[in-house]
C-alpha cells in the first residue's frame, strides 16, 4: 500500500479494513447494554443530552468557561508570574480564527466535550510553522485511527465550513484531542451522560408521563355519570357534543349538561403527586455526575452558602477546577510549551460578585505582607497604581514569640585634638642666637 493511500480518508467499511486500518470510534451507549440493545427497546437518542437537567448542568460549564479569559504564562527566575504576549498560543486563546470570538469558540468546546466525551481542534498551521488558526470539528463524525505498523495516530475529522474538504488524514500533532475518562480505549471519551443513563432515562420517561397526563393522555381528568341507561349511540352523541364543547379554542367555554348528567373530577393521587418527588431526585442524579452544584441548575430547596462567592468556590474545588485544568493542559502539550510555560484561564472573574469579601480580603494581604497596594488596587477591577505603592508593607510589631530587641549600645567618644600653639619664626632664631652666645661665654 502507498504511503500516500494510506492518508486518504477511507470511504467505506470495506475499504478501511482492506487498509488495515484500526478506527477507534466513540458513542453514547452505556457499559452494560447488550449488543442488540435495539432489540430490546432502548433508545440510545435519550443519552444524548435533551433532557433540560443535562443541558443546564452543561451549559453551566460552558457559559462560565466562555465568559473567562486566558492567557499563556510563564514563571521567570524570581518566581513571579507573568504573560507571554507575543506567543501563538496568547494570540489564538484571544482569537481563535477569524469567524468565532473567544467565547464562541470555548462554548462549542466545553459543551462537545461534556455531552460527547470528546473535542477535537484541528490547528492550521502558518509559514512559520506555527499554528495560526484553531477550527472545531464535530466530535460525532471524527476518529482516530491508528497505523498498524509504527502505532502512530491520525485522525479522520468532521466536516468544518470553514476549511477545505478534508480527505486526507490528519497527524496527531496537528490535532488537539480533549477527551474524558476512558474505560474502554485511551482515545474513546466518555461522558458524564453515560455514567448517569439511568437517571436520564427516568427523567425522560417521568416528563413524558407528566405531559400524557396533562394532556389527559395517562388518565381522564373526569367522569361523566347519570343514573340513565344510555344506548351506544346515546353515548357517542354525548361525547362528541362534550369535546366539541371543550377542546381547544372551545375549552374554556361551559358545557351545559341534562338529564341527569353529573361531571365528576378525578383527583391527582398520592402516587401520582410522587412524581413531581422522584422527578427532583432524578435531577440530584445528574447534577450529582456531572459535580454542579444544585442551586446552579435552578435548585435552591437545599442551598446553604451564605454568598455566591462560597458556592462558586465549592465549585472552582470540584468539579469546573478540574475541567479547566484538564483543558490548560491540553492546550499545553498541543502548543508544546516547555517547562514553566503554562495556560490559565483568569477565576478570578467568578469571584467579583461579592465586593465586601474581596475588598477584606484584599485588605487582609497587604496588612500581612502577601500584596503589594498597586497588586491589590489592579485585582479591584485595575484601579490605577499609586506612588509607592509596589512595595511589600507589614506592620512592625509583628515579630517571632520570645525575640528581644537588641540594646542600643553608647556612642563611642573620641578625644578631641589638642591645638598646639604655632611656632613663631622670629621668637626661634632669637633662641638660636642667644644659645650660641651662651656656648661661646662658656668656651
Amino acid at each position: 500500500m502507498a504511503i500516500f493511500d494510506f492518508f486518504k480518508k477511507p470511504d467505506t467499511k470495506a475499504e478501511t479494513e482492506e487498509k488495515g486500518y484500526l478506527p477507534i470510534t466513540g458513542g453514547y451507549l452505556p457499559d452494560h447494554w447488550h449488543a442488540n440493545w435495539w432489540q430490546e427497546g432502548k433508545n440510545v437518542q435519550r443519552f444524548g443530552g435533551e433532557t433540560a437537567i443535562v443541558n443546564a448542568c452543561v451549559d453551566a460549564y460552558a457559559q462560565t468557561i466562555a465568559s473567562l479569559y486566558g492567557d499563556h504564562f510563564k514563571y521567570d527566575k524570581d518566581g513571579s508570574k507573568n504573560p507571554v504576549g507575543a506567543s501563538a498560543l496568547s494570540r489564538l486563546l484571544h482569537q481563535p480564527n477569524e469567524y468565532q470570538t473567544r467565547s464562541d469558540f470555548m462554548l462549542n468546546l466545553v459543551k462537545d466535550l461534556l455531552l460527547n466525551g470528546n473535542a477535537y481542534v484541528v490547528g492550521i498551521r502558518n509559514n512559520r510553522n506555527e499554528f495560526g488558526s484553531l477550527h472545531l470539528v464535530r466530535s460525532t463524525s471524527t476518529a482516530a485511527y491508528i497505523e498498524p505498523e509504527s502505532k502512530e495516530v491520525f485522525y479522520a475529522c468532521g466536516e468544518n465550513p470553514f476549511l477545505e474538504k478534508i480527505d486526507m488524514m490528519i497527524p496527531a500533532r496537528d490535532v488537539m484531542h480533549i477527551r474524558l475518562h476512558t474505560p474502554r480505549h485511551p482515545l474513546i471519551g466518555v461522558s458524564p451522560i453515560e455514567h448517569a443513563a439511568a437517571s436520564i432515562a427516568a427523567n425522560a420517561a417521568i416528563t413524558g408521563h407528566q405531559a400524557a397526563f396533562f394532556n389527559n393522555m395517562s388518565r381522564p381528568s373526569g367522569v361523566l355519570s347519570t343514573e340513565m341507561k344510555l344506548t351506544a349511540d346515546q353515548m357517542g352523541q354525548l361525547r362528541s357534543a362534550w369535546e366539541a364543547q371543550s377542546k381547544d379554542m372551545n375549552s374554556g367555554r361551559i358545557p351545559i349538561l341534562s338529564n341527569g348528567i353529573k361531571w365528576e373530577p378525578m383527583s391527582i393521587s398520592s402516587q401520582d403527586a410522587q412524581l413531581v418527588q422522584a422527578f427532583q431526585m432524578t435531577v440530584e442524579d445528574v447534577a450529582r455526575a456531572f459535580r454542579v452544584p444544585l442551586p446552579l441548575v435552578g435548585d435552591y430547596r437545599h442551598a446553604t452558602y451564605n454568598n455566591v462567592e462560597q458556592l462558586i468556590s465549592s465549585w472552582l474545588s470540584t468539579g469546573l477546577g478540574f475541567i479547566l485544568e484538564h483543558i490548560e493542559l491540553s492546550f499545553d502539550k498541543f502548543f508544546g510549551l516547555p517547562r514553566g510555560q503554562f495556560t490559565e484561564f483568569d477565576v478570578d472573574a467568578l469571584l467579583r460578585t461579592d465586593f465586601a469579601g474581596r475588598v477584606d480580603g484584599l485588605t487582609k494581604g497587604i496588612e500581612q505582607g502577601l500584596f503589594t497596594p498597586n497588586e491589590a488596587r489592579a485585582k479591584m477591577g485595575g484601579l490605577p497604581a499609586v506612588d509607592k505603592g509596589d512595595q511589600v508593607y507589614a506592620q512592625a510589631q509583628m515579630q517571632p514569640l520570645g525575640y528581644e530587641p537588641p540594646k542600643p549600645e553608647a556612642p563611642a567618644v573620641e578625644p578631641k585634638p589638642v591645638d598646639e600653639p604655632e611656632e613663631d619664626p622670629e621668637a626661634a632664631k632669637g633662641a638660636a642666637i642667644y644659645y650660641l652666645k651662651g656656648m661661646m661665654n662658656d668656651g
